[in-house]
């Protein structure tokens, strides 16, 4: 399977590649999508006991919003992965775990306050490991690009 960039040149990405990331993505969004029912289930019964709404409004706001950004972006992957291949369908893949578990943060905040902070600091480390993932393929598409041809073609996107 061949990627296309801007410029029409074709990068080499084995079909073995595009099917872990797909397994990887689509493990991540079950995860996530069962973490984030338990945690309004909980709230469920929490809401019997007190009104959590009414004390916790900014919090499932922000879970509102998050929900929503994970779902189009969630959208948006599993459309690009069938389209395209390359980075834009793992780069919008990776955003949406990142918004999905922020979701599920702003659950668990309403919860325990103290677990989310000690949850909130192992999200930034996956967020720099994602990072570094995401700038690791721009470094080695670029010197794969510098060693061949005279002018840089854009990344495939």
């Amino acid at each position: 399977m061949d990627a296309v960039s801007a410029v029409n040149q074709t990068l080499p990405i084995s079909d073995d590649e595009a099917v872990k990331f797909t397994t990887y993505s689509t493990a991540v969004h079950k995860v996530i999508v069962m973490v984030n029912a338990g945690l309004i289930g909980l709230l469920q019964l929490i809401n019997q006991q007190s009104s959590v709404l009414e004390t916790h409004k900014a919090a499932f706001l922000s879970f509102c919003v998050f929900a929503l950004f994970y779902a189009v972006l969630r959208v948006r992957e599993a459309i690009d992965v069938g389209l395209r291949p390359g980075i834009a369908p793992r780069l919008s893949g990776h955003t949406s775990h990142l918004f999905g578990g922020l979701a599920a943060l702003m659950l668990i905040s309403v919860v325990c306050a103290t677990f989310a902070l000690v949850l909130l600091l192992m999200w930034f480390l996956w967020l720099s490991a994602i990072i570094y993932s995401i700038l690791d393929e721009f470094i080695v598409y670029s010197k794969a690009n510098k060693s061949g041809a005279g002018s840089r073609p854009s990344l495939p996107l």
